[in-house]
C-alpha cells in the first residue's frame, strides 16, 4: 500500500445463518406507510459479518491491534483503513461502494494487507471518515432488517446526536435520535411511540450500532444536541470525543455464536 514491507492475514468466515438475499444499494429508500391498528412485526435479520460493513469493521478493529494501516482487497474498489485517524480512502470514491454494500458473502474473497508504517493523505480525493463509510456500508446491509441476535426488547438510549451533515438521513431518523436521546426505549416502543414502519426503525438501529452511538442506557453526562445545521469539523489527528466512542466499538464487534432466522414474526410487547 505504501511501498513497505507488508503482511497478509484472512478474515474469519462469516456466519452463514441469515439466508441470502438479493444485493440491494443504499441509501435506504424507506418502508411503506403502516396500516392502521396494532399489527404485528415481522423482524427480518441479517449478519454484518457477511457483508462490507462487517468486513471493514473487522479489517479496522485487527489493524488497531497491530497499530498498522491496512489495505482491504476484493472484487471491489480497493478501501484503505487508518485507525490512528479514524479515516479511510475508498479508491474510486465511497459511492463505488454502492453496488457491493448490500453484496452477501463478499469476506469470504477478502484479503487483507497490514502496512508497516502507514502514511495516508488528507487530500486525497477518496478520503472517508471512518464513522461515514461504516454507516453507509450499515444501510446497505441492513436494508430494514436487524442484525442477528437484537430482540425487540433491546434498550436504546442515544449517546451523541448523529452528525445529520455528513449521514445519510433514513426516514424517521430525526424523530428515532430525538427520542432516543430523551429516554430509553425498546424496539418494539419505538415502533409504537412514533408509528414508523419497522424497517425504519431497525435501518437506523442498524447504522447508528455500527458507529457506536446506541448504547441501553443514557450517557451519565449527556453530550449536547448539535443542530444538524452546524457541523464542527476537527483536523484529523486531534483526538476528540468521537474517536473515543469509535473505540468501544472493538469490543461490540466480536462476533457472536446462536443461530437466528432471517424472519421472525413478533407482537407488541
Amino acid at each position: 500500500m505504501d511501498g513497505h514491507r507488508a503482511d497478509r492475514a484472512e478474515l474469519p468466515a462469516p456466519r452463514h445463518d441469515a439466508g441470502p438475499l438479493r444485493p440491494a444499494p443504499y441509501p435506504w429508500a424507506g418502508a411503506a406507510a403502516s396500516s392502521r391498528g396494532e399489527p404485528s412485526i415481522t423482524v427480518r435479520r441479517y449478519d454484518p459479518a457477511r457483508y462490507l460493513q462487517g468486513l471493514v469493521a473487522s479489517a479496522w478493529r485487527q489493524a488497531a491491534d497491530r497499530g498498522q494501516a491496512v489495505y482491504i482487497q476484493g472484487d471491489w474498489p480497493g478501501i484503505a483503513v487508518y485507525p490512528r485517524s479514524l479515516t479511510a480512502v475508498v479508491y474510486g470514491g465511497e459511492d463505488s461502494l454502492r453496488p457491493y454494500a448490500g453484496t452477501e458473502d463478499l469476506p469470504l474473497r477478502a484479503g487483507l494487507v497490514f502496512s508497516r508504517e502507514p502514511e495516508y493523505d488528507l487530500n486525497h480525493p477518496g478520503m472517508v471518515p471512518l464513522d461515514v463509510l461504516l454507516w453507509k456500508l450499515a444501510l446497505g446491509a441492513s436494508r430494514g432488517r436487524l442484525p442477528l441476535d437484537t430482540p425487540l426488547d433491546t434498550p436504546c438510549a442515544l449517546w451523541e446526536w448523529p452528525n445529520f451533515t455528513r449521514l445519510i438521513v433514513t426516514p424517521g431518523a430525526m424523530s428515532v435520535a430525538a427520542l432516543w436521546a430523551r429516554q430509553v426505549c425498546t424496539l418494539s416502543e419505538t415502533i409504537s411511540l412514533l408509528r414508523l414502519p419497522a424497517e425504519d426503525v431497525f435501518v437506523f438501529y442498524s447504522a447508528a450500532v455500527a458507529v457506536d452511538l446506541v448504547h441501553p442506557e443514557l450517557p451519565s453526562r449527556p453530550a449536547p444536541l448539535r443542530s444538524s445545521a452546524q457541523p464542527q469539523p476537527q483536523p484529523v489527528d486531534v483526538p476528540s470525543p468521537r474517536r473515543g466512542l469509535l473505540r468501544k466499538l472493538f469490543d461490540r464487534l466480536r462476533p457472536t455464536d446462536s443461530p437466528s432466522s432471517d424472519t421472525t414474526p413478533s407482537s407488541h410487547p
